[in-house]
């Protein structure tokens, strides 16, 4: 059997639709040979490969985002959630305005795995050395500090310490790292949800609004420059419209931007596999 990589990569809201492209690997029977994540990537990245199915990280995913308010959740609008932006105090302490605990112990809760060791899938999980300015890989020993550290958007979230480095998010440094796995399967696939573009219509865009904006144009700008000299041996641009960073309450309007890749990446892999 031919050993397939899966590159999931950095995108906030838009990496939603990595769910739907981990459900092709399963209509087709397989399982990828090894995933590497970055950010949100890093996210769903390791709740599949700690045994949870396509399915049920969609249902999670909805339960999370569309229920009313718990404790990791407090705000339950994508309104409110920009009106809470706008009134946050410009004093940020610690490097950023959310600390990240509660969601990170949250998800240690519901995937059970505290090492990459007790994971059924490798993964290698990207972050970035906030100091050197160089992407950090993970691939071995705690598990849920290595995530907390790939998802931590500066200005969002406080960076974390973590094996003497100060970490931030993977975007910052290799926001699809289909590189960091190729050498350990025959084929790799590289599924990017960056953005081409952010669009504001008639509105002034906030502080927050712009540092999301620009972490998104990096992150392509990153993404272009290595794909001049590397790349993957499929590689999905999901090209998602319409949807920011935080935007996660479009979930289903993300899966339903990305149906026609899916077939796309299947029959793909189906030629690899035949």
């Amino acid at each position: 059997m031919k050993k397939i990589g899966l590159a999931l990569g950095a995108g906030g809201a838009r990496g939603l639709a990595h769910i739907c492209f981990l459900e092709v690997f399963e209509e087709l029977g397989i399982k990828p040979a090894i995933i590497g994540g970055s950010s949100i990537g890093a996210v769903i990245g390791a709740v599949y490969a700690a045994g949870l199915s396509a399915s049920e990280i969609r249902q999670g995913v909805d339960d999370v985002i569309f229920a009313k308010p718990k404790k990791f959740w407090e705000l339950h609008k994508r309104s409110e959630f920009l009106n809470m932006m706008s009134f946050i105090d410009p004093q940020i302490k610690n490097g950023g305005i959310i600390k990240g605990e509660k969601f990170i112990n949250f998800l240690g809760e519901k995937i059970g795995v505290k090492n990459f060791e007790d994971l059924k899938l490798p993964l290698k999980i990207i972050a970035t050395d906030l100091i050197n300015n160089q992407p950090v890989i993970f691939d071995k020993g705690e598990l849920l500090p290595a995530i907390r550290a790939s998802y931590s958007i500066p200005g969002l979230f406080s960076p974390i310490k973590f094996k003497g480095k100060t970490l931030v998010d993977a975007g910052l440094s290799n926001p699809l790292p289909y590189d960091v796995i190729a050498s350990e399967c025959d084929y790799v696939v590289a599924i990017d949800v960056s953005a081409n573009k952010t669009k504001y219509v008639n509105f002034e865009p906030s502080a927050l609004e712009v540092i999301f904006a620009g972490f998104t144009m990096m992150q392509r700008s990153i993404i272009r420059e290595k794909m001049n000299y590397l790349k993957p041996d499929i590689y999905i641009d999901t090209d998602i419209k319409d949807v920011r960073v935080h935007e996660f309450r479009k979930a289903h309007y993300i899966y339903e931007q990305v149906k026609p890749l899916k077939n796309k990446l299947k029959k793909e892999i189906e030629q690899i596999l035949n």
